[in-house]
């Protein structure tokens, strides 16, 4: 009876093991934008509490990325292929920049929205079934900075949960709330005050 309701289980989940970026990369390549509400904490060597965050975050096709922070203080990160702005408002101030490892989540998130973006940058290193989710084991492809990347993922193909440490034993942890895949691409741009100063980074 246990072994017929586990094939049933599997069943409804409606992918297998071994499968799931895979899944997920043709989920993703079915849709147009991504809308998310996200709570952050970041776990360093040499803090003893994790610096905590919260904020929005959108993405949309081809590669345009706008995560705004809310919490602790309003910043925002909009990303257009590799050129990257970060505005913070309070200090009137945004920086220019080209992606990098330092800005690793976009990268990942930059995947999202590129053909075969997921299955480009990453390794599987293991896939486990705990209850309702599947956590995935991922490395970075290539040279890289960043050690190790894990998601937890949940029925239909939502993305609930996602870890990544660097090489320096730093540890990022990013949950997601009212995740929405959408049909229909969003219009993102990123208004910089004639008063801000402009650094290149």
């Amino acid at each position: 009876m246990k072994r017929a309701v586990f094939l049933v289980f599997i069943l409804l989940f409606s992918f297998s093991y071994g499968s799931v970026l895979t899944e997920l990369q043709k989920k993703l390549s079915s849709i147009s934008s991504i809308e998310a509400s996200f709570k952050q904490r970041t776990y360093m060597e040499d803090l003893e509490q994790p610096e905590e965050f919260e904020g929005r975050l959108f993405i949309t096709k081809p590669a345009t990325i706008k995560i705004i922070y809310e919490k602790p203080i309003k910043q925002i990160y909009f990303l257009q292929d590799n050129q990257l702005i970060i505005y913070t408002p309070e200090e009137k101030q945004a920086i220019k920049s080209q992606l990098s490892d330092q800005f690793f989540l976009l990268k990942l998130f930059r995947a999202f929205a590129t053909e075969k973006g997921l299955e480009k940058l990453f390794n599987v290193i293991h896939e486990e079934q705990k209850g309702d989710f599947i956590d995935v084991v991922l490395n970075v492809k290539g040279k890289s900075k960043i050690k190790k990347v894990e998601m937890l993922i949940k029925k239909p193909l939502e993305i609930e949960q996602i870890f990544v440490w660097d090489e320096e034993g730093n540890r990022m942890e990013l949950v997601f709330y009212d995740l929405r895949y959408k049909k229909e691409p969003i219009k993102l741009y990123i208004n910089i005050p004639e008063d801000v100063e402009i650094i290149e980074y």
